[in-house]
């Protein structure tokens, strides 16, 4: 996996969310949720079948 993206949306179950296969669901110590993409497409992807879904770049502040 080369893309960590955290999303933003605390409403969110991301047991729920429309994914590419290739995806994980992941969370940290904290229980902040995490997504994890092999490319660009799968978020892309991630994006557009999940209305109002918000994701931050990992180790962005």
């Amino acid at each position: 996996y080369e893309y960590i993206r955290w999303i933003v949306n605390d409403d969110v179950d991301p047991k729920t969310l429309d994914l590419a296969s290739d995806t994980k669901r992941i969370q940290d110590l904290r229980g902040n949720h995490l997504l994890l993409f092999t490319s660009y497409w799968s978020i892309d992807w991630a994006l557009e079948h999940n209305k109002g879904l918000e994701l931050r770049e990992f180790g962005t502040n």
